[in-house]
């Protein structure tokens, strides 16, 4: 004989009067009326066009309504956004601003709706910091991580056209900002010219620009060493004094794009010794250094970087 099965299976009415129940136990416990708080985000209007909200406000409110169950929950699923007229405002210092929000009560209930009443708004003011919208241009500087092949090298600073931008913003944010940046650009294994556009970095919401984008190009060439033998200058020499040096002249080596080689000669160099610092250091010899070169040369070395000399009488 099969085993009866002891579980009576249970009737489809039950569910079906069991869902009646709980619908019409919603439908009056919806129909009643509560009183409770709802969060409505905000958004603040006609703000003056010579104004900027330098710090974020509060961005919600909380209101206190009362109402039937229907318009809570349609009002709780549905946040509208209550617009907040800061034409309304009233000015506590020469930046800070105030909202009293029981006096856009009326507004605000209209926004929400008519539905229900407010009873009241938790947050009795809102403060906001607006600053004086001023404009400037401002220097723009790269940041980048370049390696080379064997040999090559930039021939000169990269180029940024345009070099700076207009920019607006909160006064005293601007008037502290020196230069923005551009996005970080890495290349590897260089050995032809850059040309490349680049975004401007964001540094705050509060400020803007209206060029994003910019052009940087940097010459890059293949390098070779020379040198050249060429004369010194002495500065800083009492006219009593005379003085007699070994060696006369100096050789100075560096380097050079090819392309920009056959332009360096004797003249596209000036070398000084500074007897003054040789006499406050308590140095026997000179120091040469070079203090005109082209900008095209890089990597310039003297030799001998010591000058002896004597006093002549």
């Amino acid at each position: 004989m099969r085993k009866e099965n002891n579980q009576r299976k249970i009737p489809k009415s039950f569910f079906v009067a069991l869902i009646v129940t709980v619908l019409f136990w919603s439908l009056t416990k919806l129909s009643k009326e509560y009183q409770t708080v709802i969060s409505f985000p905000v958004e603040y209007i006609n703000i003056p066009q010579d104004k900027l909200i330098q710090s974020e406000p509060i961005q919600s409110i909380e209101v206190q309504v009362k109402a039937s169950g229907f318009k809570l929950f349609g009002t709780s699923v549905f946040k509208k956004k209550i617009k907040l007229d800061v034409k309304k405002l009233k000015r506590k210092t020469n930046s800070d601003f105030y909202l009293l929000l029981e006096n856009q009560k009326i507004d605000i209930q209209n926004q929400v709706s008519n539905d229900f009443v407010i009873n009241a708004i938790e947050q009795d003011t809102i403060y906001l910091d607006l600053g004086q919208l001023t404009s400037k241009k401002v220097a723009l500087k790269g940041t980048y991580d370049f390696t080379y092949k064997l040999g090559h090298h930039l021939t000169n600073q990269v180029v940024i056209t345009p070099d700076s931008i207009l920019v607006s913003g909160p006064k005293r944010q601007i008037d502290t900002l020196r230069y923005l940046y551009l996005e970080n650009l890495e290349l590897k294994d260089i050995y032809k010219s850059i040309e490349q556009k680049l975004q401007v970095s964001e540094i705050s919401n509060a400020i803007k620009f209206n060029t994003k984008e910019v052009k940087i190009y940097g010459e890059v060439d293949r390098f070779t060493e020379g040198n050249l033998e060429l004369p010194f200058e002495i500065i800083n020499l009492p006219d009593s004094i005379a003085v007699k040096t070994f060696p006369k002249k100096v050789k100075v080596f560096y380097q050079v794009g090819l392309t920009n080689f056959n332009k360096v000669n004797v003249g596209s160099f000036k070398v000084v010794c500074d007897y003054n610092n040789s006499l406050s250091n308590n140095l026997n010899y000179l120091i040469p250094k070079v203090v005109v070169k082209p900008r095209f040369v890089t990597s310039v070395k003297i030799n001998p970087n010591k000058i002896e000399y004597l006093i002549q009488k």
